[in-house]
């Protein structure tokens, strides 16, 4: 047999549109977030000053000497007479 020719006319080309064949594909990020928490300490310093107070005392000794002439003999004190010039 022979091959056959067509010999027909061809008439308009019919597209057919099959549905999309959806393709996944993953892919992995990594991000850095900063979060801030901010925090404060005080440090008081309490000083204390003792203020010791002296009071020096002194005591100092004083020695009197009285003296008393005390004659003997007669209880009579003899006349002081007065001077005699010549």
């Amino acid at each position: 047999m022979r091959p056959r020719r067509h010999c027909c006319k061809q008439g308009p080309t019919n597209t057919v549109i099959c549905p999309t064949k959806c393709n996944e594909m993953h892919t992995c990020s990594q991000s850095n977030v900063n979060y801030i928490h901010p925090s404060h300490t005080n440090v008081v310093n309490h000083h204390l000053v003792k203020n010791t107070h002296f009071y020096p005392h002194t005591t100092s000794y004083q020695n009197t000497v009285d003296t008393v002439n005390v004659y003997g003999g007669s209880s009579q004190v003899p006349n002081q007479q007065a001077p005699f010039f010549r």
